[in-house]
């Protein structure tokens, strides 16, 4: 199939889809359809049934309570019935929407993001929000700022959270280089500036080569690799910025940009940079830091921690890299944006439209977000797949890779910052660093806002042509190619090519500014 006639196809299956739901909405009725919240639930006169859909990224179970112990303990702990639909996320996405598209909604399915095909289903009035529904529930409630799938101001969908902390965005510096220099980890971007710069020239590693660079970033697949955390301390994260007026741009049309690429420019022209980031893939970047040791700072995961231990430390047992506090900029901002988890688990009307049914699904969700739930995903059923002993769990691993307990759950509690990125292979120094490190970070984090991942037509249209000319401009400002004092022309060819006002308009009304 053509590329051409593949994007025919999704454009007419989602004609085809907004059309069936529209269809599906008039035959469920008048207004008295709509789910009421605050229902008192009926008592069920059994197990209820729920149909259930989402996609896994692992070896799939069997979903019978007949040859599946961890499905049929937690039907019976929860009261339920389960019809679920589990696929890899290649096949669920293709299958769900052609269900849905039959009139088939389940009670409950995953998607990934907010698109044609949510909105689409939110203005047909086949999912509803969530908002009241969570408030209800402990363990859903404590996460609920997490949940940034909304539209027009309202949550459509449960996440699996984790841990914000969970950064790419981690300040990471060879300690080792600094203190053969009589250096201190920089605080601010112009002590960044002098730092990377002796990092570039000064040989840090004593080798008598001019073989290192301060500053490692890249660029691969149309996306950058490492500069966000050179970017917060401008204030720039959000995608989407309120000006003085009230109006949104885009970040990149903020004065705050033009001070980080004019800071990003002379970096480069001086040396600071490597070299080479821009025909530079992640995984290049990456092995720069943790498998050569060619560069001294890196904004990524405090997972590079461990890569380093497992490859250039080895062969180099007294260098180090560790993390850093994130650098104040010219007004003293500073930052790391907290990774969250985007999409989850949308719920049907006809669902809500039974109080009894919506009950057990917010329980359902609410115990996979409790502490029970987070014992039942990694040990099962206690008595089935894992007996307690002297205070420790004795696990039955073959019963649970053959149960695999976690697939009956779609949320979790959130993971502790102690346990994030720590690597139990690795040493108890790595361990160490890798703990301290996210401790610190913890203190910085910033979420990303749900305008972020707001909803645009225009957008949807245009999004990777857009976004790859905007970075492809960047890239050239950085090296040169292109003048600072030229960017505001480059915004506006954007705004030009790519219905920039229609897209920012729409925007702003999907998420209900």
């Amino acid at each position: 199939m053509t590329v051409h006639s593949t994007n025919l196809w999704k454009r007419t299956a989602s004609a085809l889809l907004v059309t069936a739901l529209v269809g599906v909405t008039a035959a469920c009725g008048s207004t008295s359809d709509k789910p009421q919240p605050g229902g008192a639930a009926k008592a069920p006169t059994g197990p209820v049934k729920l149909k259930l859909a989402y996609d896994s990224g692992n070896t799939i179970p069997s979903t019978s309570a007949d040859s599946n112990e961890a499905m049929k303990y937690l039907q019976d702990k929860l009261g339920v019935q389960f019809d679920i639909t589990v696929n890899a996320y290649e096949i669920y996405k293709e299958k769900i929407r052609v269900q849905i598209a039959s009139g088939d909604v389940p009670d409950a399915f995953a998607w990934r993001t907010m698109d044609d095909f949510i909105v689409g289903m939110i203005k047909a009035g086949e999912i509803v929000p969530l908002d009241e529904y969570i408030d209800k529930y402990p363990n859903l409630k404590k996460q609920k700022d997490l949940y940034l799938t909304k539209y027009q101001n309202k949550t459509y969908a449960i996440a699996n959270v984790r841990n914000p902390v969970a950064s790419g965005d981690a300040p990471l510096i060879r300690q080792d280089w600094l203190d053969a220099l009589g250096l201190q980890a920089p605080k601010t971007m112009d002590e960044l500036y002098n730092v990377a710069k002796a990092l570039s020239f000064n040989d840090p590693d004593k080798n008598g080569k001019k073989d290192t660079y301060g500053i490692q970033i890249g660029y691969g697949a149309n996306a950058f690799i490492g500069v966000s955390g050179l970017q917060e301390p401008f204030g720039i994260q959000d995608k989407w910025v309120k000006q003085s007026d009230g109006k949104y741009v885009p970040y990149f049309a903020t004065p705050a940009f033009k001070e980080y690429l004019t800071w990003m420019n002379k970096a480069f022209k001086d040396g600071l940079i490597d070299p080479d980031f821009a025909v530079t893939d992640g995984k290049t970047a990456e092995s720069k830091v943790v498998s050569k040791g060619q560069s001294g700072v890196f904004f990524h995961y405090m997972s590079r921690v461990n890569d380093f231990e497992d490859n250039f430390k080895k062969a180099n047992p007294n260098a180090k890299l560790l993390p850093f506090e994130p650098v104040k900029g010219p007004a003293g901002l500073q930052g790391a944006t907290g990774r969250v988890e985007y999409g989850g688990l949308f719920v049907s009307k006809k669902a809500a439209q039974d109080p009894a049914k919506m009950q057990k699904l917010m329980e359902w969700l609410d115990f996979g977000a409790s502490p029970e739930g987070q014992t039942f995903n990694l040990y099962g059923a206690e008595g089935i797949h894992f007996t307690k002993k002297d205070g420790k769990n004795e696990v039955k691993s073959e019963l649970i890779s053959r149960d695999m307990p976690g697939t009956f759950l779609r949320t979790l509690p959130m993971q502790p910052t102690e346990e994030m990125f720590v690597s139990k292979k690795n040493s108890a120094e790595a361990q160490k660093i890798v703990i301290d490190g996210n401790k610190m970070l913890e203190k910085f984090l910033k979420i990303p806002t749900p305008m972020d991942f707001a909803f645009s037509p225009v957008g949807s249209k245009y999004r990777a042509e857009a976004d790859a000319f905007i970075n492809t401009n960047i890239v050239k400002v950085i090296m040169g190619n292109t003048e600072v004092k030229d960017w505001d022309s480059v915004v506006k060819q954007w705004y030009d090519r790519f219905e920039g006002a229609k897209w920012i308009e729409e925007i702003a009304a999907t998420a209900g500014k």
